[in-house]
């Protein structure tokens, strides 16, 4: 997709590729973003119907790929890291173009979507029809949970507000449609918020993962603490 806000600066080392999940944009990576420029090159961008980027008349985990292939053709072998629904993002760009990649840090992340369970199907249709603004605000704030701080409560609903509301259901429902997870042979790193990982679809359950866990902090681990994570990235992306 054409049009698409991208923030792309600094030089050395492997480049990072910063994907944010559902509902977000990538001021949800500032932190890591000034961190990792320090020495490397970084690109994040806003992905369609999220933040500054255009809204769109498809929203899919497929359509999603495509947009990162066409934004990432500049660069050389890069990391991709990418949080919560984007883990299906980068695995479905790693089965496709594993050549172009070093390796992936998935950030509380799914991993494999594929063949859900006939009643988690229902649940995202009927807890998506009809999605409103007000309802969607409500969503949010129950998955932010007693332990985002202030300052994150305040960034992820101000960036969910800004979603194209269609992409909302359209993209979960297209998380259920993606084919099985293939083998992605480089480094693959989950960093994961403790207790969060119980869910048999996250990424940290795909074979050959390693796994580093953050305590104290909600679904956005990268907002709650930066230094912790910052940390966590930095000894994934050695």
């Amino acid at each position: 997709m054409k049009g698409l806000h991208v923030d792309d600066g600094g030089v050395g080392g492997l480049p990072v590729v910063l994907h944010h999940g559902l509902g977000a944009d990538l001021e949800v990576w500032r932190e890591q973003i000034g961190h990792l420029r320090r020495s490397r090159r970084v690109l994040a961008f806003d992905v369609r119907g999220h933040g500054r980027s255009p809204r769109a008349s498809e929203y899919s985990v497929a359509a999603l790929v495509t947009d990162l292939e066409e934004v990432t053709a500049g660069l050389p072998r890069f990391w991709l890291v990418g949080h919560s629904l984007a883990g299906v993002v980068l695995t479905g760009f790693a089965g496709r173009r594993q050549e172009r990649l070093h390796g992936l840090v998935y950030v509380d992340a799914l991993g494999d979507s594929s063949n859900p369970a006939p009643e988690i199907r229902e649940y995202f249709r009927a807890h998506d029809a009809g999605m409103t603004p007000e309802r969607l605000q409500e969503a949010y704030r129950e998955m932010l949970g007693p332990l985002a701080r202030p300052q994150t409560r305040r960034l992820v609903l101000q960036s969910v507000a800004r979603m194209d509301l269609p992409a909302f259901a359209s993209l979960r429902a297209s998380v259920l449609e993606v084919a099985p997870a293939r083998s992605f042979a480089g480094p693959k790193f989950a960093i994961d918020a403790e207790g969060n990982d119980d869910n048999p679809r996250m990424a940290s359950r795909l074979p050959g993962v390693k796994q580093r866990k953050i305590s104290g902090v909600s679904h956005w681990l990268m907002l709650d603490d930066p230094p912790a994570f910052n940390a966590a990235l930095d000894e994934a992306l050695q």
